[in-house]
């Protein structure tokens, strides 16, 4: 794993004891004369209805003896549920690995109409199916395996305005609203921390993960989970720019040959890729043809229509709307492998990260440290952002404020994305890989949640910014678009947007009609107008209702009047100014909550309802155990988020019931409400 000898988003100088010892679960198995190895189905999807699929099932059968004898034996395989079974009969020499493939031409069964064809997320199902395989010889079952696959074909070109890639997945086109996956650095890894980290991304909204070539090609039960929520796989070959070429090639392309009968049933595995700002190691494409065939390929990271990635670390958010965030050039033209922004953990986490005496005041020598020496900025460009809300008096202020940078930061990334989804005549954007959601160790410069699996609010402000339809507003040109990330059309529906000032007077309220194209965007359908007088900081509430008036869509906003003064300064209406926030008038939050339990689960259901004139401003809620610490991890419907006087909100929060040792404490917080404490019952 060559990120463990020392990067920017891990310890400059390194993971200790790096690349040591075994990693994954091993098993041991016993077989009778002969052994099944790696099966495989390959589908083929007809043109242009994808309403046929001719699938062709291999399985490689090993005879490990060293007798002389010619084996005869029979391969039976089964395609469960669907009534399709073939059988074939073969000979196969003392230690002799033999191939055996059944194709549709000789058996007509494994042409399949209307097959039930496996999705992305928010595209439709994730179907899958199962192969069973067995092989016979007199009359004995010797071995068996089983494979889980799914029928659906992905596909890429550069056919697009500016040659950038575009993906397609059944013949429809996906805009890849992706992310970079950075392995946990040490590799302790287990079933428990996989689910919950791809959970919290399905959550956020993102439906493809790059397997960063610094990193490795995880768990089949990391693949096996990214089928069922479907989420693609961009797998990456373990090279990158900062590395040299193994020594011994054959040894690199057994690795590659290994991995890829391994993962390639996976209908998630969308795309091939050499390494990361490298080049491949010759034979590669040629390997991958043999082995897979139905999956696109390229050499490395940056080519081949995706273009150079950055900004890595904070930048003034407003760069973000104006494409201005990097000096490379453009960064929202084309397919962006790696962009993104960092947030400041919780203050919980913090106090797990480092002693009291480092937090506060900030010891910078320390913060940098677990920022990659500095590389994201925490100490200087983010804490700068953090006091534009008022100088802090505790590292307990200064994390809450530092959850409202980090919100911004994913917001306005993922809503600029959102708003180029469609093309503009010479100028198109196909997809971003957010650079990166997820923490391979303890570090200031956390993403989604941090390495201790407790979410940041850039979790919750990206699911919302991602949320299939939304509604959302482009602080540099102050218009409202609504997008549509469904393949169907919406009509008739209605977006209005409300401006409030600091004392939560409706000061400003607009609707308009919508229709929504499928995967879609309806720009700038409206634009907001500020009163002269307005106050230096306000706040902005979005509704999408459908033709039935029901609500679809809710979206919130803090302003200020802050003039954007160029991309070298830290100003404008996203960044600067918010030191009035702390005008605004208390508000009060009635809050219930109801538990459930099942035989492994435990739930609360809580609401909580603003029952005050002013805007509840980014509540947050905690499950804690009795000594106030995290009950990790758990997961949030969602969380901090702001409530309109009047408005209400439920969120469940789930957790394995083994992580309930004494009763839970759950508490409700807020920028401007008395902190509440509840205890709950075991």
């Amino acid at each position: 794993m060559l990120m463990s000898v020392g990067w920017d988003f891990t310890f400059m100088d390194g993971i200790r004891d790096r690349n040591t010892g075994i990693w994954k679960s091993i098993s041991m198995y016993a077989t009778g004369t002969l052994a099944l190895r790696h099966p495989f189905v390959k589908s083929e999807l007809h043109k242009p209805g994808y309403d046929i699929a001719r699938e062709t099932i291999s399985v490689e059968v090993v005879n490990p003896l060293n007798s002389t004898d010619t084996i005869s034996g029979v391969i039976r395989g089964e395609i469960t549920g669907e009534n399709i079974v073939v059988e074939k009969p073969f000979r196969i020499l003392r230690g002799e690995e033999k191939l055996v493939t059944f194709t549709p031409e000789e058996f007509p069964q494994l042409t399949i109409r209307n097959p039930r064809l496996w999705w992305p997320v928010n595209k439709g199902p994730q179907n899958l199916y199962e192969l069973k395989l067995t092989v016979n010889v007199k009359g004995q079952v010797c071995d068996s395996v089983k494979t889980r696959f799914g029928i659906r074909e992905i596909a890429s070109d550069t056919n697009t305005p500016d040659k950038s890639r575009v993906f397609y997945v059944n013949g429809k086109r996906i805009f890849i609203r992706g992310t970079n996956w950075i392995p946990e650095g040490m590799l302790r890894t287990s079933d428990e921390r996989t689910y919950a980290e791809l959970r919290y991304t399905r959550q956020a909204g993102i439906n493809l993960i790059r397997f960063w070539g610094g990193g490795i090609a995880e768990s089949d039960y990391f693949y096996q989970l990214c089928d069922e929520l479907g989420l693609l796989i961009w797998q990456e070959f373990w090279m990158t720019g900062d590395t040299r070429h193994p020594q011994d090639k054959s040894v690199y392309l057994n690795n590659v040959e290994s991995t890829v009968k391994r993962i390639r049933n996976h209908p998630a595995l969308a795309y091939y890729v050499a390494s990361n700002e490298s080049s491949e190691v010759s034979g590669t494409p040629e390997l991958l043809n043999k082995l897979d065939g139905t999956r696109g390929y390229q050499m490395q990271s940056e080519c081949a229509g995706v273009h150079d990635g950055s900004p890595y670390k904070q930048v003034n958010p407003m760069q973000h709307y104006e494409n201005t965030a990097s000096p490379r050039g453009s960064r929202v033209d084309g397919f962006n492998p790696e962009y993104g922004a960092p947030t400041l953990p919780t203050v919980e986490i913090l106090r797990e990260m480092m002693d009291e005496k480092d937090l506060w005041p900030i010891n910078k020598e320390v913060w940098d440290y677990l920022d990659g020496n500095g590389f994201h900025l925490m100490s200087t460009m983010y804490t700068d952002l953090v006091n534009n809300y008022g100088k802090s008096s505790s590292i307990d202020e200064f994390a809450q404020k530092g959850q409202f940078v980090g919100a911004m930061n994913s917001k306005s990334i993922w809503e600029v994305w959102n708003y180029n989804k469609l093309d503009y005549g010479d100028r198109f954007c196909s997809g971003l890989l957010f650079w990166y959601h997820n923490c391979p160790v303890r570090q200031v410069c956390a993403r989604m949640w941090d390495w201790s699996l407790e979410p940041t609010a850039s979790l919750y402000h990206t699911a919302n910014s991602l949320e299939p339809l939304h509604a959302q507003f482009d602080y540099l040109k102050n218009t409202v678009s609504v997008v549509n990330d469904f393949y169907q059309d919406f009509k008739a529906y209605t977006v209005t947007a409300q401006v409030y000032d600091i004392n939560s007077k409706l000061v400003f309220e607009e609707s308009a009609k919508v229709d929504l194209p499928s995967d879609g965007v309806a720009n700038d359908v409206l634009t907001i107008r500020f009163p002269e007088n307005i106050s230096q900081v306000h706040f902005i509430k979005l509704r999408l209702k459908d033709e039935k008036n029901k609500e679809v869509s809710s979206n919130f906003y803090w302003r200020s009047n802050d003039k954007y003064e160029g991309k070298e300064t830290l100003t404008g209406p996203t960044s600067s100014g918010f030191e009035a926030l702390s005008q605004l008038k208390q508000a009060k939050l009635k809050t219930s909550y109801k538990i459930r339990k099942t035989e492994d689960k435990y739930f609360v259901d809580v609401t909580v309802r603003n029952i005050s004139n002013s805007i509840a401003f980014f509540n947050q809620l905690q499950f804690l155990n009795p000594d106030l610490k995290p009950i990790r991890p758990s997961f949030y419907t969602d969380n901090f988020f702001s409530l309109m006087p009047g408005e209400s909100k439920t969120v469940i929060i789930e957790t394995d019931i083994r992580k309930i040792v004494e009763n839970p404490v759950l508490v409700v917080k807020g920028w401007n409400v008395d902190r509440k404490q509840m205890d709950l019952k075991k």
